[in-house]
Order: structure tokens, then C-alpha cells, then sequence
């Protein structure tokens, strides 16, 4: 646990997630403050000040239309973008830095007790690698990361538990 412990912390260093944010959200009630953070100005069609009496909800029958701004504004798209490097590197270090570690413990299998708890530091990472690509890649490409991140885990558990058999003597 230690393990994953640092990767997390070199990844944090690497590219940091976007700081928490106390500032009240910004005024964007006029068309130019709208403009000027990167949203866009949905204006009231000619015409079309009230909605008729049919109507989908969430807007009552006889409601006006009011003028709005529509986001993503400009500091939640940059948010966004930081969060999302900041998960790329998280998973880039995570699956190096678990890769390394079950590549020595399969070299060092002298060590005793060093070389079970860098495999199983090495496999808790590829089980947060697994999470990163989960929450990033969408569709097929989760699926396919997923489905290979378990094939090679189940083939160093097999290689292991073969090494361990072979050299038993009874």
C-alpha cells in the first residue's frame, strides 16, 4: 500500500488536479459578461416570449422564455481539462510503476518477504490503473484495457503459482 501511496504522490507532483474552488460563481446575467466567459447567449426568439399551453416539463404552460447564458464557461472547461490530464498521468504512472514492480518481484524471488509485497504493491496499481481507464476511456476501449489489464494478471499469477510448484520438494 505503501507502494501505490508514492506513485500516487509522484503522479500528483507530475500534473496536479485542479485546485477546489471557493469563488462564487461568476455573474453572467447580461449577454457581454455571458461572452466575456466563454459561454454563449441564448436570446428569447421573436415571437416566442410565453410558451404554449402544451408543453414538456420542466417549464409550466404560460411561462416566459427568458434569455440565458449556456455553459460550459471558460474556467470550467480549463477545470475540466486539468482534472482529465491530471487522471491521464495518474493512470500512465500508476500502470508503469505497477509494471515495475511485478516485473522485480518475478526477478528478485530470493527475497522473500520483498517480492510478495512488490507483487502485490504492483497488482493494487494495476487496479488503479484499471480504475483511471474505466472513468476515461468510454465504450470498447474500456472493455478492451480492462479485459487485458485481467489477461496479464492471470498470467503472472499462473507463472508464479507454477514457480512455486516446481520448486517444492516433497
Amino acid at each position: 500500500m505503501l507502494y501505490v501511496l508514492v506513485l500516487r504522490s509522484v503522479a500528483v507532483q507530475l500534473e496536479p488536479p485542479p485546485k477546489q474552488s471557493t469563488e462564487p460563481y461568476p455573474d453572467i446575467s447580461t449577454q457581454q459578461k455571458c461572452e466575456e466567459m466563454g459561454g454563449r447567449w441564448i436570446a428569447t426568439p421573436e415571437g416566442k416570449g410565453v410558451m404554449p399551453e402544451k408543453v414538456a416539463e420542466p417549464v409550466p404552460a404560460g411561462q416566459e422564455i427568458r434569455e440565458y447564458c449556456q455553459g460550459p464557461l471558460r474556467f470550467e472547461r480549463e477545470r475540466e481539462q486539468q482534472s482529465e490530464d491530471s487522471q491521464q498521468m495518474s493512470l500512465f504512472v500508476f500502470a508503469v510503476g505497477g509494471a515495475i514492480a511485478v516485473a522485480s518481484s518475478l526477478l528478485i524471488v530470493q527475497l522473500k518477504p520483498v517480492a510478495p509485497g512488490l507483487m502485490m504493491g504492483g497488482i493494487v496499481s494495476f487496479f488503479v490503473a484499471g480504475v483511471h481507464v474505466w472513468m476515461l476511456a468510454p465504450g470498447f476501449g474500456r472493455l478492451a484495457t480492462i479485459v487485458v489489464i485481467f489477461i496479464i494478471l492471470t498470467g503472472i499469477g499462473i507463472y508464479v503459482f507454477r514457480e512455486k510448484d516446481d520448486g517444492e520438494v516433497t
